[in-house]
Protein backbone atom coordinates (compact mmCIF):
# COMPACT_ATOMS: atom_id res chain seq x y z
CA UNK A 1 0.00 0.00 0.00
CA UNK A 2 1.16 3.53 -0.70
CA UNK A 3 2.39 4.71 2.74
CA UNK A 4 1.35 8.27 1.97
CA UNK A 5 -2.38 7.49 2.25
CA UNK A 6 -3.85 7.42 5.74
CA UNK A 7 -6.90 5.21 6.39
CA UNK A 8 -8.74 5.56 9.70
CA UNK A 9 -12.22 4.84 11.10
CA UNK A 10 -14.89 7.40 10.20
CA UNK A 11 -15.66 9.50 13.28
CA UNK A 12 -18.28 11.69 11.56
CA UNK A 13 -21.32 11.98 13.82
CA UNK A 14 -23.83 12.45 11.03
CA UNK A 15 -23.65 12.57 7.26
CA UNK A 16 -27.36 13.31 7.01
CA UNK A 17 -28.15 9.97 5.33
CA UNK A 18 -28.64 6.43 6.53
CA UNK A 19 -25.34 4.59 6.86
CA UNK A 20 -26.07 1.00 7.95
CA UNK A 21 -22.50 0.18 8.94
CA UNK A 22 -19.09 1.59 9.93
CA UNK A 23 -17.01 3.56 7.47
CA UNK A 24 -13.46 4.72 6.77
CA UNK A 25 -11.81 8.05 6.06
CA UNK A 26 -9.01 8.17 3.49
CA UNK A 27 -6.62 11.12 3.69
CA UNK A 28 -4.73 11.36 0.40
CA UNK A 29 -1.58 13.55 0.20
CA UNK A 30 -0.87 15.96 -2.64
CA UNK A 31 2.31 14.13 -3.61
CA UNK A 32 3.37 11.86 -6.46
CA UNK A 33 0.54 10.19 -8.34
CA UNK A 34 -2.07 11.86 -6.11
CA UNK A 35 -1.12 15.34 -7.34
CA UNK A 36 -2.22 14.47 -10.89
CA UNK A 37 -5.65 14.11 -12.41
CA UNK A 38 -6.97 10.64 -11.57
CA UNK A 39 -8.11 8.34 -14.33
CA UNK A 40 -11.77 8.92 -13.43
CA UNK A 41 -12.38 12.65 -13.02
CA UNK A 42 -14.51 15.64 -13.97
CA UNK A 43 -13.55 18.46 -16.33
CA UNK A 44 -15.39 21.76 -16.71
CA UNK A 45 -15.85 24.45 -19.35
CA UNK A 46 -17.83 27.72 -19.06
CA UNK A 47 -21.60 27.75 -18.45
CA UNK A 48 -21.77 24.51 -16.46
CA UNK A 49 -20.41 22.25 -19.19
CA UNK A 50 -19.22 19.15 -17.35
CA UNK A 51 -17.31 16.22 -18.84
CA UNK A 52 -16.79 12.93 -17.01
CA UNK A 53 -13.60 11.20 -18.10
CA UNK A 54 -12.43 7.66 -17.50
CA UNK A 55 -9.30 5.98 -18.82
CA UNK A 56 -8.51 9.03 -21.05
CA UNK A 57 -11.90 8.72 -22.75
CA UNK A 58 -15.17 10.59 -22.31
CA UNK A 59 -17.92 8.75 -20.47
CA UNK A 60 -20.46 11.56 -20.23
CA UNK A 61 -21.06 15.14 -21.33
CA UNK A 62 -23.50 17.20 -19.28
CA UNK A 63 -24.64 20.80 -19.50
CA UNK A 64 -26.62 22.37 -16.66
CA UNK A 65 -28.77 25.47 -17.08
CA UNK A 66 -27.46 28.58 -15.32
CA UNK A 67 -30.74 28.85 -13.38
CA UNK A 68 -30.59 25.14 -12.47
CA UNK A 69 -33.81 24.49 -14.42
CA UNK A 70 -32.67 21.67 -16.69
CA UNK A 71 -29.75 19.51 -17.77
CA UNK A 72 -28.90 17.58 -20.93
CA UNK A 73 -26.80 14.41 -20.86
CA UNK A 74 -24.89 12.71 -23.66
CA UNK A 75 -22.84 9.55 -23.27
CA UNK A 76 -19.52 8.93 -24.93
CA UNK A 77 -18.64 5.77 -26.83
CA UNK A 78 -16.18 4.50 -24.20
CA UNK A 79 -17.08 1.72 -21.80
CA UNK A 80 -16.61 2.37 -18.11
CA UNK A 81 -12.98 1.86 -17.06
CA UNK A 82 -12.35 -0.98 -14.65
CA UNK A 83 -11.54 1.11 -11.60
CA UNK A 84 -10.95 -1.91 -9.35
CA UNK A 85 -9.67 -5.38 -10.24
CA UNK A 86 -12.36 -8.07 -10.68
CA UNK A 87 -13.35 -9.92 -7.54
CA UNK A 88 -12.32 -13.57 -7.46
CA UNK A 89 -14.31 -16.36 -5.82
CA UNK A 90 -11.63 -16.92 -3.11
CA UNK A 91 -11.73 -13.20 -2.24
CA UNK A 92 -15.50 -13.31 -1.83
CA UNK A 93 -15.33 -16.49 0.27
CA UNK A 94 -12.67 -14.92 2.49
CA UNK A 95 -15.32 -12.62 4.01
CA UNK A 96 -17.07 -15.11 6.26
CA UNK A 97 -19.07 -12.71 8.45
CA UNK A 98 -22.83 -12.43 8.10
CA UNK A 99 -23.67 -10.08 5.18
CA UNK A 100 -24.66 -6.63 6.41
CA UNK A 101 -23.15 -7.15 9.86
CA UNK A 102 -20.61 -4.70 11.29
CA UNK A 103 -17.79 -7.22 10.85
CA UNK A 104 -18.83 -7.87 7.24
CA UNK A 105 -18.85 -4.14 6.43
CA UNK A 106 -15.47 -3.64 8.10
CA UNK A 107 -13.95 -6.40 5.96
CA UNK A 108 -15.31 -4.99 2.71
CA UNK A 109 -14.48 -1.40 3.69
CA UNK A 110 -10.82 -2.29 4.13
CA UNK A 111 -10.66 -4.44 1.02
CA UNK A 112 -12.17 -1.70 -1.18
CA UNK A 113 -10.06 1.03 0.46
CA UNK A 114 -6.86 -0.88 -0.27
CA UNK A 115 -7.99 -1.54 -3.84
CA UNK A 116 -8.69 2.17 -4.36
CA UNK A 117 -5.23 3.10 -3.09
CA UNK A 118 -3.44 0.46 -5.14
CA UNK A 119 -5.54 0.73 -8.32
CA UNK A 120 -3.43 1.25 -11.46
CA UNK A 121 -6.17 3.57 -12.80
CA UNK A 122 -6.73 5.81 -9.76
CA UNK A 123 -10.06 7.31 -8.79
CA UNK A 124 -8.76 9.14 -5.72
CA UNK A 125 -7.11 12.54 -5.83
CA UNK A 126 -5.43 14.59 -3.11
CA UNK A 127 -7.77 15.45 -0.26
CA UNK A 128 -10.19 13.71 2.09
CA UNK A 129 -12.52 10.85 1.16
CA UNK A 130 -15.19 8.89 2.97
CA UNK A 131 -15.97 5.25 2.21
CA UNK A 132 -19.12 4.13 3.98
CA UNK A 133 -22.18 1.88 3.57
CA UNK A 134 -25.27 3.72 2.30
CA UNK A 135 -28.86 2.62 1.95
CA UNK A 136 -31.16 3.39 -0.97
CA UNK A 137 -34.45 5.20 -0.41
CA UNK A 138 -37.63 5.35 -2.48
CA UNK A 139 -37.38 7.90 -5.30
CA UNK A 140 -40.51 9.65 -4.04
CA UNK A 141 -38.66 10.51 -0.81
CA UNK A 142 -35.73 12.16 -2.58
CA UNK A 143 -35.26 15.91 -2.29
CA UNK A 144 -36.03 18.25 -5.15
CA UNK A 145 -33.31 19.96 -7.14
CA UNK A 146 -32.24 23.35 -5.77
CA UNK A 147 -33.21 26.57 -7.49
CA UNK A 148 -29.51 27.32 -7.87
CA UNK A 149 -26.23 25.73 -6.73
CA UNK A 150 -26.02 28.39 -4.03
CA UNK A 151 -29.12 26.91 -2.38
CA UNK A 152 -27.16 23.72 -1.80
CA UNK A 153 -24.30 25.65 -0.36
CA UNK A 154 -20.64 24.63 -0.41
CA UNK A 155 -19.94 21.28 1.13
CA UNK A 156 -23.31 19.64 1.76
CA UNK A 157 -23.60 16.02 2.89
CA UNK A 158 -24.16 13.49 0.07
CA UNK A 159 -27.76 12.65 -0.75
CA UNK A 160 -29.29 9.19 -0.27
CA UNK A 161 -29.14 6.99 -3.41
CA UNK A 162 -32.32 5.92 -5.14
CA UNK A 163 -33.73 4.55 -8.41
CA UNK A 164 -31.28 1.65 -8.71
CA UNK A 165 -33.45 -0.04 -11.34
CA UNK A 166 -32.93 2.90 -13.69
CA UNK A 167 -29.49 1.51 -14.59
CA UNK A 168 -31.25 -1.16 -16.67
CA UNK A 169 -32.45 1.57 -19.08
CA UNK A 170 -29.12 2.63 -20.53
CA UNK A 171 -29.97 5.87 -22.36
CA UNK A 172 -27.37 7.41 -24.66
CA UNK A 173 -28.83 10.93 -24.64
CA UNK A 174 -31.55 12.46 -22.51
CA UNK A 175 -32.69 15.67 -20.84
CA UNK A 176 -33.93 16.34 -17.35
CA UNK A 177 -36.32 19.04 -16.19
CA UNK A 178 -35.04 20.06 -12.75
CA UNK A 179 -37.96 22.37 -12.05
CA UNK A 180 -40.51 19.58 -11.96
CA UNK A 181 -38.26 16.55 -12.13
CA UNK A 182 -39.50 12.99 -12.33
CA UNK A 183 -38.77 10.97 -9.17
CA UNK A 184 -36.02 9.02 -10.94
CA UNK A 185 -34.29 12.30 -11.85
CA UNK A 186 -34.21 13.81 -8.36
CA UNK A 187 -30.92 14.32 -6.51
CA UNK A 188 -29.38 11.03 -5.43
CA UNK A 189 -30.37 9.06 -8.55
CA UNK A 190 -27.99 6.23 -9.45
CA UNK A 191 -26.41 6.31 -12.92
CA UNK A 192 -24.64 3.36 -14.54
CA UNK A 193 -21.46 4.07 -16.48
CA UNK A 194 -21.92 1.21 -18.94
CA UNK A 195 -24.68 -0.93 -20.38
CA UNK A 196 -25.45 -3.93 -18.19
CA UNK A 197 -24.32 -7.39 -19.23
CA UNK A 198 -27.00 -9.78 -20.49
CA UNK A 199 -28.81 -11.89 -17.88
CA UNK A 200 -27.30 -14.98 -19.56
CA UNK A 201 -23.74 -13.69 -19.09
CA UNK A 202 -21.66 -16.12 -17.03
CA UNK A 203 -20.54 -13.53 -14.49
CA UNK A 204 -24.11 -12.27 -13.99
CA UNK A 205 -25.29 -15.86 -13.45
CA UNK A 206 -22.58 -16.39 -10.85
CA UNK A 207 -23.54 -13.21 -9.01
CA UNK A 208 -27.23 -14.16 -9.16
CA UNK A 209 -26.43 -17.30 -7.20
CA UNK A 210 -24.63 -15.16 -4.63
CA UNK A 211 -27.64 -12.83 -4.50
CA UNK A 212 -29.95 -15.77 -3.79
CA UNK A 213 -27.82 -17.14 -0.97
CA UNK A 214 -27.16 -13.71 0.56
CA UNK A 215 -23.39 -13.50 -0.06
CA UNK A 216 -23.31 -10.85 -2.79
CA UNK A 217 -20.46 -8.32 -2.25
CA UNK A 218 -21.40 -4.63 -2.07
CA UNK A 219 -21.71 -2.36 -5.11
CA UNK A 220 -19.38 0.67 -5.05
CA UNK A 221 -21.02 4.03 -5.82
CA UNK A 222 -19.28 7.39 -6.27
CA UNK A 223 -21.22 10.59 -5.44
CA UNK A 224 -20.79 13.39 -8.00
CA UNK A 225 -21.91 16.54 -6.21
CA UNK A 226 -22.29 18.87 -9.21
CA UNK A 227 -24.62 16.37 -10.92
CA UNK A 228 -26.30 15.31 -7.64
CA UNK A 229 -26.00 11.69 -8.80
CA UNK A 230 -24.29 8.51 -7.71
CA UNK A 231 -22.40 6.70 -10.48
CA UNK A 232 -21.69 2.97 -10.35
CA UNK A 233 -17.93 2.83 -10.00
CA UNK A 234 -17.62 -0.93 -9.50
CA UNK A 235 -20.21 -3.70 -9.52
CA UNK A 236 -22.50 -3.21 -12.54
CA UNK A 237 -22.94 -6.98 -12.87
CA UNK A 238 -23.52 -7.40 -9.12
CA UNK A 239 -26.18 -4.70 -9.18
CA UNK A 240 -27.82 -6.31 -12.20
CA UNK A 241 -27.80 -9.71 -10.49
CA UNK A 242 -29.49 -8.29 -7.38
CA UNK A 243 -32.16 -6.57 -9.48
CA UNK A 244 -32.85 -9.75 -11.44
CA UNK A 245 -33.25 -11.71 -8.19
CA UNK A 246 -35.37 -9.05 -6.51
CA UNK A 247 -32.77 -8.64 -3.76
CA UNK A 248 -31.85 -5.30 -2.20
CA UNK A 249 -28.18 -4.77 -3.12
CA UNK A 250 -25.81 -3.66 -0.38
CA UNK A 251 -24.16 -0.38 -1.34
CA UNK A 252 -20.81 1.12 -0.43
CA UNK A 253 -20.62 4.86 -1.04
CA UNK A 254 -17.48 6.86 -1.83
CA UNK A 255 -17.31 10.65 -1.77
CA UNK A 256 -14.67 13.39 -1.40
CA UNK A 257 -15.30 15.79 1.47
CA UNK A 258 -14.07 18.98 3.07
CA UNK A 259 -14.07 20.13 6.69
CA UNK A 260 -15.87 23.42 7.23
CA UNK A 261 -14.88 25.10 10.52
CA UNK A 262 -17.94 27.05 11.62
CA UNK A 263 -18.28 29.21 14.73
CA UNK A 264 -21.51 29.32 16.69
CA UNK A 265 -24.07 31.70 15.18
CA UNK A 266 -27.33 32.46 16.98
CA UNK A 267 -28.92 34.04 13.90
CA UNK A 268 -28.28 30.94 11.79
CA UNK A 269 -29.70 28.59 14.41
CA UNK A 270 -32.75 30.77 15.10
CA UNK A 271 -33.37 30.98 11.37
CA UNK A 272 -33.18 27.21 11.05
CA UNK A 273 -35.71 26.76 13.87
CA UNK A 274 -38.06 29.31 12.28
CA UNK A 275 -37.77 27.54 8.91
CA UNK A 276 -38.46 24.16 10.53
CA UNK A 277 -41.56 25.49 12.28
CA UNK A 278 -42.84 27.08 9.06
CA UNK A 279 -42.34 23.90 6.98
CA UNK A 280 -43.97 21.64 9.57
CA UNK A 281 -46.92 24.00 9.91
CA UNK A 282 -47.96 23.25 6.33
CA UNK A 283 -48.22 19.50 6.98
CA UNK A 284 -45.80 17.10 8.64
CA UNK A 285 -45.55 14.47 5.91
CA UNK A 286 -42.71 11.93 6.21
CA UNK A 287 -40.89 13.68 3.36
CA UNK A 288 -41.22 17.07 5.10
CA UNK A 289 -39.97 15.66 8.39
CA UNK A 290 -36.95 14.08 6.66
CA UNK A 291 -36.14 17.37 4.93
CA UNK A 292 -36.49 19.37 8.15
CA UNK A 293 -34.33 16.93 10.11
CA UNK A 294 -31.63 17.14 7.46
CA UNK A 295 -31.75 20.94 7.54
CA UNK A 296 -31.53 21.06 11.35
CA UNK A 297 -28.59 18.65 11.43
CA UNK A 298 -26.80 20.78 8.86
CA UNK A 299 -27.32 24.00 10.83
CA UNK A 300 -26.66 22.70 14.35
CA UNK A 301 -23.68 20.41 13.68
CA UNK A 302 -20.44 22.16 14.64
CA UNK A 303 -17.69 22.02 12.01
CA UNK A 304 -19.70 19.90 9.54
CA UNK A 305 -18.19 17.83 6.77
CA UNK A 306 -19.59 18.00 3.27
CA UNK A 307 -18.90 16.67 -0.19
CA UNK A 308 -17.58 18.78 -3.07
CA UNK A 309 -16.66 17.20 -6.40
CA UNK A 310 -13.39 18.44 -7.81
CA UNK A 311 -13.13 19.32 -11.50
CA UNK A 312 -10.19 20.26 -13.71
CA UNK A 313 -10.28 22.74 -16.63
CA UNK A 314 -11.41 21.08 -19.85
CA UNK A 315 -8.49 21.32 -22.32
CA UNK A 316 -9.51 23.49 -25.25
CA UNK A 317 -12.46 24.94 -23.36
CA UNK A 318 -15.79 25.59 -25.04
CA UNK A 319 -14.50 25.10 -28.59
CA UNK A 320 -13.17 21.63 -27.82
CA UNK A 321 -16.50 20.83 -26.13
CA UNK A 322 -18.49 21.87 -29.21
CA UNK A 323 -16.30 19.85 -31.54
CA UNK A 324 -16.57 16.72 -29.40
CA UNK A 325 -20.35 16.90 -28.92
CA UNK A 326 -20.92 17.62 -32.62
CA UNK A 327 -18.69 14.70 -33.60
CA UNK A 328 -20.55 12.41 -31.19
CA UNK A 329 -23.86 13.44 -32.76
CA UNK A 330 -22.59 12.80 -36.28
CA UNK A 331 -21.71 9.25 -35.34
CA UNK A 332 -25.46 8.72 -35.03
CA UNK A 333 -27.31 5.73 -33.65
CA UNK A 334 -28.49 7.90 -30.77
CA UNK A 335 -32.04 8.56 -29.58
CA UNK A 336 -32.45 12.05 -30.98
CA UNK A 337 -32.87 15.01 -28.70
CA UNK A 338 -34.89 17.94 -29.93
CA UNK A 339 -32.97 20.29 -32.17
CA UNK A 340 -33.12 23.04 -29.55
CA UNK A 341 -31.59 20.69 -26.97
CA UNK A 342 -28.70 19.81 -29.29
CA UNK A 343 -28.11 23.48 -30.00
CA UNK A 344 -28.11 24.36 -26.31
CA UNK A 345 -25.88 21.43 -25.37
CA UNK A 346 -23.17 22.56 -27.77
Amino acid sequence: MNPGVSIIADDTRSWGLETPGPGLLLHVPSLGRWARRPSVHLEAAPDYRIRLRGGEQTLLWTRIDSYWDRAVFLRGTATAPQALPPLSAPEVRAVEASPGSETWWEAWNWRVARSLVEAPLPVLHAGHWCLRPVRAIAAEKAERHPVSPMEWGFGQPPLPPHSLAAVTRFLFAWKEDWWESLPEQRPGAVLGLRALSAPEDGRVKSWRKRARDGTLPPVLLLFVDILAKWVVLDGHDRLHAALLEGVEPLLLGLWPFIDRPRPWNAVREEGALFSAEFQLRTGATPETVDRVNRMLLLNFTPDPRGTVSRAWPLPGGREAWREEVSARRRRGRLPLLEETDWGWLT
